[in-house]
């Protein structure tokens, strides 16, 4: 079977995705902590289900996250200074004890000591941020781990720091998470193509 080519959507429309939730929602503290865990997942590259299983002492003051992933293997995800800001931010307006980082402002579960956010609920969450910006190119919470690999590639990021980064056995798998994007695509092009001029 051949690979379809995984597109990632262009990094403008990834920062306007990110920085979406604080317009969009109508509960201060919703768009505060929809905000947080968007900036996250693009700052670390971490899985959702990595992300939605953190608690809020997992995070150190540098910003460094001691997570276990696939397969139980364990590593260090890393905040940048925006991302932390955020994080600060939405955990300074806590006043539960609830032990978990993303907690639920709605639903069955709201009270519930231990409740956590549902991998279901930011999902739908990014696709109607998504639809109300009118990117075309299908972005999921997985698609911001896909956008931290190939942006970060695209700055120069090296494949091997990225393969501990994103918590990935092989080097291949890595690789397949790069793509170029369009744009970074047809930059190449007109740089590097022997008849160019």
């Amino acid at each position: 079977m051949p690979q379809k080519h995984a597109r990632v959507a262009e990094f403008a429309d990834l920062v306007r995705l990110i920085e979406s939730p604080m317009k969009m929602e109508t509960t201060k503290i919703v768009g505060i902590r929809n905000r947080a865990m968007l900036e996250m997942l693009f700052s670390t590259g971490m899985r959702i289900s990595e992300l939605l299983s953190l608690n809020r002492t997992q995070i150190d003051n540098s910003g460094r996250i001691f997570i276990r992933g696939k397969g139980k293997k364990e590593r260090f995800v890393y905040l940048t200074t925006r991302a932390k800001r955020f994080i600060d931010d939405y955990t300074i307006r806590r006043m539960d004890n609830n032990p978990a980082l993303f907690i639920p402002y709605r639903g069955k579960n709201v009270n519930t000591p231990k409740a956590r956010l549902s991998a279901n609920y930011l999902q739908m969450t990014i696709k109607r941020y998504r639809d109300l910006l009118g990117i075309i190119v299908p972005t999921s919470a997985h698609s911001l781990r896909h956008g931290f690999a190939t942006y970060s590639a695209e700055q120069g990021a090296n494949p091997a720091a990225l393969q501990i980064l994103l918590g990935h056995e092989s080097l291949q798998t890595t690789t397949r998470y790069v793509h170029a994007s369009d744009t970074y695509a047809e930059k190449t092009h007109r740089s590097f193509h022997p008849l160019k001029e």
